[in-house]
């Protein structure tokens, strides 16, 4: 996980690793989606073109479990940082890339962030997807702790 040292996120060793987790490890274990800085996070991938998904039950199940992704890496990052709270959390879906932003506001006791993601780039698995949601998470837990 990533650790905020003199300002910046660092690498830091978690339990029951060897050494610090990599984004490509990370990203493996989670799924794709991006946060902001400052609070807000709107990212969106520049080749997150997706061909049309049918709506589907197993598409939005899809999209939950990499929402509920992005929710679990930042409650364990912000964890390891010190902040021992339940993380709370909002949110505002819609289908499909036309219908906006995809929005996700997460509160600890005394913070909040929000992450507001495109449809494409949350549903996306591209090289630069996967790096918007390791940079939305890194950034999230950076603005909670």
């Amino acid at each position: 996980m990533h650790a905020l040292l003199g300002g910046r996120c660092a690498n830091v060793t978690t339990v029951g690793t060897s050494g610090p987790i990599e984004p490509t490890t990370l990203m493996a274990e989670l799924s794709p989606l991006p946060l902001l800085k400052t609070n807000i996070v709107n990212r969106h991938a520049s080749t997150a073109v997706l061909e049309k998904e049918p709506h589907t039950v197993e598409v939005a199940r899809e999209f939950h479990r990499r929402m509920a992704s992005i929710i679990d890496a930042v409650q364990v990052g912000v964890w390891q940082e010190g902040v021992h709270d339940l993380l709370g959390y909002a949110t505002d879906y819609a289908f499909g890339q036309q219908r906006g932003l995809q929005t996700l506001a997460l509160k600890s006791k005394h913070r909040s962030a929000y992450v507001r993601l495109h449809w494409d780039t949350v549903m996306g698995d591209t090289v630069a997807d996967r790096q918007l949601v390791e940079e939305v998470i890194r950034s999230a837990i950076c603005e909670l702790r």
